[in-house]
């Protein structure tokens, strides 16, 4: 098999899908209180490498691969963090893990404001091209935090974060305005998901949308066959091999987890060549004005 690499920074890791079972409307999210743990593993596809890649995963998973688009907006919190104190917006939910998964993200987002996603799942026969303006409060929606990554383990090119996910919400962009959080820019991302076993085989690239002058998500956009641009000049994509501990304080788990990586990265050796990048890739953190508080490192090239 060729051997697909990268010697170049990667642009943004941010904002993959979830597997199927963790939340598609025919199985349900994970139900749990707690923040979840992602680990994964990290590399760079160029666009003319990605039919042999797909066939590549195919064959080790023994499907064909799982095609979905998605519109991420980035909400980025206020330089001082205040949670999500206004609830006003939140619809109330029959599930007995929603309450608990508010609470825990609005934990995290007291101490520390962040750039979140709110995420939605678009087809090209239905979203693309029509007059119908978007209405983001009428329609459900994920609402993603993830958390500055875990120094990584000497040698080891797995990355841990703890990420929390609320799905099925409506009124997203309502709650949050409601706490100041504000539409720092959108994108679409073109996802190809395969699965095997517990492990996620996951390979997105983005498309940025422009920015609207009132700071509202884009009402409309063109057709799909029209042509978006990537944001990565080079077209490339991100190639991601995750695996979800869904809680955070199972040390035992999160082991199990990096020891699994491991052997997935034996099998791919010599087809991938998966990197260390430096964590500061994947801050979403935004900047405090706070005393005595945790300032995040110098800026590099940021997730968006």
């Amino acid at each position: 098999a060729q051997k697909l690499t990268s010697r170049t920074a990667i642009t943004n890791l941010e904002g993959s899908p979830q597997h199927p079972s963790h939340g598609r409307s025919t199985r349900g999210p994970p139900v749990d209180f707690s923040a979840m743990y992602e680990v994964f593993l990290s590399t760079i596809v160029a666009d003319e490498d990605i039919k042999a890649t797909c066939s590549i995963l195919a064959g080790l998973c023994a499907m064909p691969p799982w095609e979905s688009l998605h519109r991420v907006l980035y909400f980025k919190g206020p330089s001082r963090p205040n949670g999500i104190s206004n609830q006003n917006s939140i619809v109330k939910s029959q599930r007995k893990d929603v309450p608990g998964l508010w609470k825990n993200l609005h934990q995290q987002l007291s101490r520390q404001s962040y750039v979140v996603q709110a995420r939605y799942e678009v087809f090209k026969d239905k979203d693309f091209g029509t007059e119908t303006p978007a209405d983001f409060d009428a329609r459900a929606g994920v609402l993603r935090w993830t958390d500055f990554p875990d120094p990584p383990h000497k040698g080891s090119a797995v990355t841990q974060r703890k990420k929390n996910e609320i799905w099925e919400q409506r009124n997203l962009p309502s709650i949050m305005r409601d706490n100041k959080y504000q539409l720092k820019s959108e994108a679409i991302e073109e996802t190809f998901q395969f699965y095997r076993d517990d492990a996620e085989f996951c390979l997105f690239r983005h498309y940025q949308l422009p920015p609207t002058p009132d700071g509202t998500p884009l009402a409309r956009v063109g057709a799909w066959e029209t042509g978006f641009t990537p944001s990565d000049p080079a077209r490339r994509w991100i190639f991601l091999v995750k695996v979800h501990v869904l809680q955070d304080n199972k040390p035992d788990e999160i082991l199990k987890a990096h020891e699994q990586l491991a052997n997935i990265r034996r099998d791919l050796e010599g087809v991938f060549e998966f990197k260390t990048f430096d964590r500061r890739i994947h801050d979403t953190r935004v900047a405090v004005e706070m005393r005595n508080a945790p300032a995040p490192l110098p800026q590099v090239i940021r997730a968006t």
